[in-house]
């Protein structure tokens, strides 16, 4: 059995890990740790940037040390898991991936034949969904597999 397990820096995301490796048979399971960074957004590094006064070759190295700082949070989260993978003596993957959490989550499950797919959920209702979107609305309505919703 393959398990991807979606991992970002929210506490939810931990337990939902926590469950997954709680609750499933390890033998003959193979767990995907999909690490995800949304690309980081400067509203200010526009085409204007420089019209506006702004200098661009300062805010292009603020953009990029931001990304490096990204980065490296999101490989740290990925460690805490394969650490907690090791310590359950499970058989383990990890991934780390930039983009849309939603659609990398659904498009790694499918390339990698996953048979679950563990998500963790905020809770968030209506409103937030619809305002925020929902990437755990999301992939329960298109991935390929089955899906655990882990809520908080």
């Amino acid at each position: 059995m393959k398990i991807l397990v979606a991992i970002d820096r929210s506490e939810i995301s931990h337990k939902a890990l926590e469950q997954a490796l709680s609750m499933i048979n390890h033998q003959d399971t193979t767990f995907l740790l999909l690490g995800i960074e949304e690309p980081v957004m400067i509203p200010s590094m526009s085409p204007l940037a420089g019209v506006l006064g702004e200098d661009p070759g300062i805010l292009w190295q603020e953009e990029t040390e931001l990304v490096k700082s990204e980065e490296q949070q999101a490989k740290s989260t990925i460690q805490w898991a394969e650490n907690l993978c090791h310590q359950k003596g499970v058989t383990f993957k990890s991934r780390l991936e930039f983009g849309e959490p939603k659609d990398i989550i659904c498009d790694v499950a499918q390339q990698e034949n996953s048979d679950l797919i563990v998500i963790g959920s905020h809770g968030y209702g209506v409103i937030e969904r619809v305002l925020l979107g929902s990437v755990t609305d999301h992939v329960v309505h298109h991935a390929h597999c089955a899906v655990l919703v882990v809520r908080e």
